[in-house]
C-alpha cells in the first residue's frame, strides 16, 4: 500500500471521475469508491475501477443503499450484506469486473434514523439512543456483518470499517454506544478500523472547530484499541456532503494539514489517513492544493474542550448500560 492518504469520492459522476484520476495518482494512494448497491455489475463502473488500479490507485468499494434502505450499512441491513458480498466478488471474478483491494463498510446508523438524531437537542438524545439499544437484534447484525467479511477474506479482499469515533469513549469491551447506534463494529475481524473525526460533525455538535487536539485525541484512542489496523478520516473539504450541513467546512488546506500532522503524531500512518471528499477537493482548487505536500507529524496542544467533550460522552455510554437495564 502506497503510503499516501485516501480519498472518499461520492457524489461525483463516472466520468468526472476517470478525469480527476491521473492528477488523484499523484498525491493519493487510495479510493474509496461510493457503490450504489443497483450499480454491482455495471460495466461503467467497473471500466472506472480497473482504469484506477491501472494508475497504480488501490481501489475500495463503498456499498451504500437507497435511502429507504438506510443508506449507510449497519443494524438495519446488516443482513443483505453476506449476499451483497457474494454478488461483489462473482461480478470480480469476470474477465471485465470489478477491481478492488477491499470493501468498505460505512456503519452509520440507517438514514431517518440519523436525520432524528441530528435534530434532536443534545439534552434529549438520551430518550432516543436508550430506545436502540437492543442486545439481541445487535447481536444478530454482528453475525450477519461476520458472515460478510469472511465472504471477503476467503476470495483475499479485505473488509474495512468506518463509524463513528464516539464508540472508542465507551471502555474495551462496551457496546452499548455501537448498540444505540445500530453500528456493530467490535469483536469482528475487520483488516482495518477508521473512524470519521469530522471536524464538520463535531462543530455542528458542539458549536465550536475543536481543532488538530480532537483529531490526536481520537487517533491515540484508535491506535490503543485496534493498533496497526487503526486508522482516520477528515473532512469536509467543500461542500457536497450527506448527512451534514454546509457550514464549518475546512477554511483552508492548512487546517486540513494540521489535522492530517496531528494523526500521523499519534500512530497513524498516511495509508490509514483519508478524507472526504473528492467532489470537494475539486470544487476548492484541486488535490495538489489539498494534498501535496503531506505534512510532517505534529503533536498539538492539548484542549479542555475535547477532553470535557469526551467526558460527556463516556457519561452517555454509562447512563445508557444503567438505562437499558
Amino acid at each position: 500500500m502506497s503510503a499516501l492518504p485516501g480519498l472518499w469520492v461520492e457524489l461525483l459522476d463516472d466520468d468526472v471521475v476517470e478525469r480527476a484520476l491521473p492528477t488523484l495518482a499523484k498525491h493519493v494512494g487510495r479510493v474509496h469508491l461510493a457503490l450504489g448497491v443497483e450499480r454491482v455489475g455495471d460495466p461503467s463502473f467497473a471500466r472506472l475501477s480497473r482504469k484506477a488500479t491501472d494508475l497504480g490507485l488501490a481501489v475500495w468499494l463503498w456499498p451504500l443503499f437507497p435511502f429507504e434502505q438506510g443508506y449507510w450499512l449497519g443494524e438495519h441491513n446488516a443482513a443483505l450484506l453476506p449476499a451483497l458480498m457474494r454478488d461483489v466478488l462473482s461480478w470480480r471474478r469476470r474477465r471485465e469486473g470489478v477491481a478492488c483491494q477491499g470493501v468498505s463498510f460505512d456503519l452509520e446508523p440507517a438514514h431517518d434514523y440519523a436525520r432524528e438524531l441530528r435534530r434532536r437537542p443534545v439534552h434529549r438524545l438520551f430518550e432516543l439512543l436508550v430506545r436502540h439499544v437492543e442486545p439481541e437484534r445487535f447481536e444478530v447484525a454482528r453475525v450477519h456483518l461476520g458472515r460478510a467479511i469472511d465472504v471477503l477474506h476467503v476470495a483475499g479482499v479485505e473488509a474495512h470499517a468506518v463509524t463513528f469515533p464516539l464508540v472508542l469513549d465507551c471502555p474495551a469491551g462496551c457496546t452499548v454506544l455501537e448498540d444505540a447506534l445500530d453500528i456493530p463494529l467490535s469483536d469482528l475481524d475487520w483488516d482495518e478500523a477508521s473512524f470519521m473525526v469530522y471536524q464538520t460533525a463535531f462543530a455542528e455538535l458542539v458549536g465550536t472547530w475543536l481543532g488538530p487536539s480532537l483529531v490526536f485525541a481520537y487517533a491515540k484512542s484508535a491506535v490503543e484499541r485496534f493498533g496497526a489496523r487503526a486508522g482516520l478520516d477528515l473532512g469536509v473539504v467543500g461542500a457536497p456532503a450527506v448527512g451534514l450541513g454546509e457550514r464549518f467546512r475546512y477554511p483552508a488546506p492548512a487546517a486540513l494539514h494540521q489535522d492530517l500532522a496531528a494523526a500521523q503524531a499519534a500512530g497513524i500512518p498516511p495509508e490509514r489517513l483519508r478524507v472526504y471528499g473528492l467532489a470537494g477537493v475539486l470544487q476548492e482548487g484541486g488535490t495538489a492544493r489539498w494534498l501535496s505536500p503531506l505534512p510532517r507529524q505534529r503533536r498539538p496542544e492539548p484542549s479542555r474542550a475535547v477532553v470535557g467533550m469526551r467526558h460527556l460522552v463516556h457519561g452517555l455510554a454509562t447512563a445508557l448500560t444503567l438505562g437499558s437495564k
